[in-house]
C-alpha cells in the first residue's frame, strides 16, 4: 500500500509549504482517498490481469542454427552471423520510430499492426534458401519487431505508477524470458518432425512460432486496452468503472508531483529527450551491461550446451532450465526494487550475479570434467545479465515524467542497446573459438564493468547529487517565484522534483 498521497503530494518537500495545485489534482486527492485499501487492490488486480503486450514469441535463429538452417540456406558460418547482426540495424533504428507512432496513435491500433506483421515475416523464413534471402527476411523482420520492447514498457509506465513498475516490468520480460525457455521446449519436439511432410526441422520451428505470433497478434486488437488517457464519454470500456479508470489515468499523472505536465504529444519533447544525459547514461547501461552479454548468450546457448557434451536434440531441451531459472530471479529482482525503491543498488547486483557467472564459465569451460559446473554457470550469467533489463527501463521512466521525453527516451536508449548490443553480441561467440570463447567471454566482461557499472554509478551519483541541492532549497521561495504552469512545464527539473536513485 501507497503512503498517504493526499497528505504526502500536497505539500512540497519541506515541512508546510503547499505548492499551488489544479482542480485536476484535487479530483485525483477526491479519488486517491476514496480508492485506499481494497478498492486500489480490486484496481490493481484488474490491471495486472487485463491481458498486457506479454508478446514474446521470437523468432529463435540459435535454436535453428543447430538443426542446420545455415547449411540448408547455403551459408558459412560467418554468413550467419551477419545474417544475425543485420537484424538489429532496422531492429534499432526503427524502436525510437516505433515508439512515436505508438505515442501518436495508440496501443490498440499500432500493436497489432506490428505483431501481425512480425509474425507473417517469421513463418515466411521458412522459405529462405540463401545468404541474400536471410538477410532480406532479418532485415523485414527487424522492422516489425522493433517495438515490442520500448512500447510495452512505455505502455507499463502509462498504466503504473513509479512504485510499482520494475515488478510489472520484470513480470513482463519473465513472460519473454518463459518464452524463449518454452521455446527450447518446442525445439526440442519440432527436432522429430524432422523429414516430416517434406520440411526440415528448422522450417517446421519458424512454421510454427510464425503461425503463434500471427494468431497473438490478432487477439491484441481485442485485448489490448487504450492508453488511460484516451478514454472518454465517446470512447468507453467495460473492464473498468468510470471511476477506475479515471483514477488509473490520474494517479500516474499525479504520482511524482501536484503540477503535473501535459499529456499532448509535441516533438519537442522528442528532442529533449535526445539531448538528456539521463538517456545516454541509461543507453550506456542498457547497451554495454545488458544486450550484449544477453544477446550473445542467448544466440550462443544451444550451441554452448552442446559443446559441453550433449546432442543437438537434447541441448535444446537443456536451454529451457536457465531461462526459467532467470524469470523467477528478476521478477523477485523487480519486487524488491518497488518494495524498496533502490534501482541502483538492483542494478548493480544484477551486473555482479551476471559478472560472477560469466566469468565461472569462462574458467570451467576449460575443463571438460566440469560440465555440470560449466552448465550452473549458465543459470547464474542468464538470470543476472537478463533482470537487469526491467530495472533499466523503471529507473529511466521513473525520471522522466512527460509521456511523450519518456517514449523517446525509451526508444532512443534501446536503439543502441539493439544496434551495437546486438550487432556486437551476435558476433563474438565465434564457432572457430569453440568451446573456450576468449573472445566472447573478454569482451562481456570488460563491457559489464566499464560499459554499465561504471555509467550506473555516474548516473546514481548526479541524481544523488542534485537531490541534494534541491533538498537545502528555499522552498517558500520557489512557491513564491514560479506559478503552477511554471512548476508543471519544468518536469524533473522542478526544484520540487525529486530523482528516484
Amino acid at each position: 500500500m501507497e503512503k498517504d498521497a493526499t497528505k504526502e503530494q500536497s505539500s512540497s518537500i519541506s515541512d508546510g509549504q503547499t505548492a499551488p495545485v489544479r482542480p485536476e489534482y484535487e479530483r485525483y486527492l477526491e479519488l486517491h482517498q476514496a480508492f485506499q485499501g481494497t478498492p486500489h487492490k480490486k484496481l490493481l488486480r484488474k490491471l495486472d490481469w487485463r491481458p498486457l503486450p506479454t508478446l514474446s514469441v521470437l523468432s529463435n535463429a540459435g535454436n535453428a542454427r543447430i538443426f542446420g538452417f545455415a547449411e540448408d540456406a547455403n551459408m558459412t558460418p560467418t554468413q550467419f552471423n551477419l545474417g544475425l547482426m543485420v537484424f538489429f540495424f532496422t531492429y534499432g533504428l526503427w524502436e525510437p520510430v516505433s515508439n512515436v507512432l505508438l505515442r501518436r496513435l495508440g496501443p490498440k491500433i499500432w500493436f497489432p499492426v506490428i505483431v501481425t506483421a512480425w509474425g507473417t515475416v517469421t513463418t515466411l523464413t521458412c522459405l529462405v534458401r540463401s545468404f541474400g534471402g536471410f538477410v532480406a527476411v532479418r532485415l523485414t523482420l527487424g522492422i516489425s519487431e522493433a517495438g515490442l520492447y520500448p512500447g510495452s514498457y512505455f505502455i507499463l509506465s502509462m498504466w503504473y505508477t513509479p512504485k510499482e513498475l520494475a515488478t510489472r516490468m520484470a513480470i513482463f520480460y519473465g513472460a519473454d524470458t518463459a518464452a524463449g525457455a518454452f521455446s527450447g521446449v518446442i525445439a526440442y519436439g519440432v527436432g522429430h518432425l524432422d523429414g516430416n511432410h517434406g520440411y526440415t526441422a528448422w522450417q517446421w520451428l519458424f512454421l510454427i512460432e510464425g503461425v503463434l505470433t500471427v494468431a497473438i497478434g490478432l487477439m491484441t486488437f481485442v485485448f489490448l486496452p487504450h492508453f488511460p488517457h484516451q478514454y472518454d464519454e465517446k470512447r468507453t470500456t467495460k473492464w473498468l468503472t468510470a471511476d477506475e479508470l479515471e483514477y488509473a489515468k490520474l494517479r500516474v499523472k499525479y504520482a511524482s508531483r501536484p503540477n503535473a505536465g501535459t499529456y499532448e504529444f509535441q516533438w519537442s519533447d522528442v528532442w529533449a529527450a535526445a539531448k538528456d544525459r539521463k538517456t545516454w547514461l541509461m543507453m550506456m547501461m542498457f547497451w554495454w551491461g545488458g544486450s550484449i552479454p544477453t544477446y550473445s548468450l542467448s544466440y550462443t546457448l544451444p550451441t554452448m550446451v552442446r559443446n559441453l557434451g550433449y546432442s543437438a536434440i537434447r541441448a535444446q531441451a537443456l536451454t529451457t532450465p536457465p531461462y526459467i531459472f532467470a524469470t523467477i530471479i528478476y521478477v523477485l529482482n523487480g519486487w524488491l526494487s518497488d518494495r524498496f525503491q533502490r534501482r541502483y543498488a538492483s542494478i548493480m547486483t544484477c551486473y555482479t550475479v551476471g559478472l560472477c557467472g560469466i566469468i565461472m564459465l569462462w574458467i570451467t569451460v576449460h575443463h571438460p570434467n566440469v560440465s555440470g559446473v560449466s552448465y550452473f554457470a549458465i543459470f547464474i550469467a542468464a538470470a543476472g545479465y537478463s533482470a537487469q533489463a526491467p530495472i533499466v527501463s523503471a529507473w529511466a521512466s521513473n525520471n522522466m515524467p512527460n509521456p511523450s521525453k519518456r517514449a523517446a527516451s525509451i526508444g532512443l536508449l534501446m536503439l543502441f542497446g539493439s544496434v551495437g548490443g546486438g550487432g556486437i553480441g551476435s558476433n563474438i561467440y565465434l564457432a572457430e573459438q569453440a568451446p573456450v570463447y576468449p573472445l566472447g567471454f573478454g569482451f562481456s566482461v570488460c563491457a559489464t564493468v566499464l560499459g554499465a557499472m561504471i555509467p550506473a554509478t555516474i548516473h546514481w551519483w548526479l541524481m544523488r547529487r542534485e537531490n541534494k541541492k534541491r533538498e537545502v532549497l528555499d522552498a517558500d521561495r520557489m512557491l513564491a517565484e514560479h506559478t503552477a504552469d511554471e512548476l508543471s512545464s519544468m518536469e524533473e527539473y522542478s526544484p520540487l522534483y525529486r530523482y528516484t536513485l
